[in-house]
């Protein structure tokens, strides 16, 4: 394993959510932490997630132009890990085992096979390590 930690979506999302000032201080900082310690990890899952909800409808984050925008800063600054196959069948085993949801079993997969040992995601329980994979919940 790594010293590299794989932001999950909420993560991201918090950064431009000013409806909780406290969880999107914290966002900012850890995010901004990470990425000048070159250990921000993001997956081609979280940027197509982030597109949707900081673009969604119903509470509009960002335009979908700063949205595109900042998928593209997040790729160029952090270490991006593509879904895969060999990703998508460890999901399926995720879920299978572990009980997870497909999209957190995924998650956990992506982490997992690139060797990453700690997500830091509001969606799991905050210290709960499962096959070496740490999860942690930076924004409590």
């Amino acid at each position: 394993m790594n010293d590299r930690i794989l932001l999950d979506t909420n993560i991201l999302v918090y950064i431009y959510d000013s409806l909780d000032s406290a969880k999107q201080d914290k966002a900012i900082a850890i995010a901004e932490l990470l990425i000048q310690t070159n250990r921000a990890v993001i997956s081609t899952q979280v940027m197509s997630e982030f597109f949707m909800a900081t673009t969604r409808a119903k509470r509009q984050l960002l335009s979908p132009t700063e949205a595109i925008a900042r998928i593209r800063n997040y790729m160029s600054a952090c270490y991006v890990v593509d879904v895969t196959r060999l990703i998508t069948l460890e999901a399926i085993r995720g879920v299978e085992t572990h009980k997870f949801g497909f999209w957190d079993a995924q998650i956990w997969a992506t982490a997992r096979l690139n060797q990453i040992s700690e997500v830091y995601s509001e969606d799991f329980k905050s210290g709960t390590i499962i096959e070496g994979v740490r999860f942690t919940n930076p924004l409590q």
